[in-house]
């Protein structure tokens, strides 16, 4: 097989975005959903849950810095559920030192991206593997 329909099934991902700034979420949602992903969204942590168990995801891409609960603590609760254990999460943050993304990454997260990032580097984020969760 050429792979051809393992690289669909990528592009076709559901992917839930979890950031309490609207714009943040329209934004890489018309981008991901341009690339024909599936994108659910969620202002908060507890509509993240809310979504999760409606429809579980792919990939999880959530912002560390939120008001409700903050993105590392999401990520623990989300790795304390075997059911989600193969999601893959991003974290997406303006927080930017080795020790803000060993902190995400020791939380469970499989990946970090710094923001800003462009469309360019968020799409080649998702096509890498991901690394596994801590």
């Amino acid at each position: 097989m050429c792979g051809c329909l393992e690289e669909r099934q990528e592009r076709m991902a559901t992917i839930l975005v979890v950031d309490d700034e609207p714009c943040f979420r329209e934004v890489v949602g018309d981008i991901l959903a341009a690339d024909g992903h599936r994108i659910l969204s969620a202002g908060s942590v507890e509509a993240a849950f809310t979504a999760i168990d409606r429809e579980l995801p792919a990939v999880v891409l959530t912002d560390q810095m939120m008001p409700d609960v903050d993105g590392l603590t999401f990520v623990q609760r989300l790795r304390s559920n075997p059911l989600w254990a193969d999601v893959r999460v991003i974290v997406v943050s303006a927080k930017s030192t080795p020790d803000d993304i060993q902190r995400a990454l020791h939380a469970g997260a499989n990946d970090y991206l710094v923001k800003p990032f462009s469309a360019v580097e968020l799409r080649a984020m998702l096509r890498r593997p991901a690394r596994p969760a801590a």
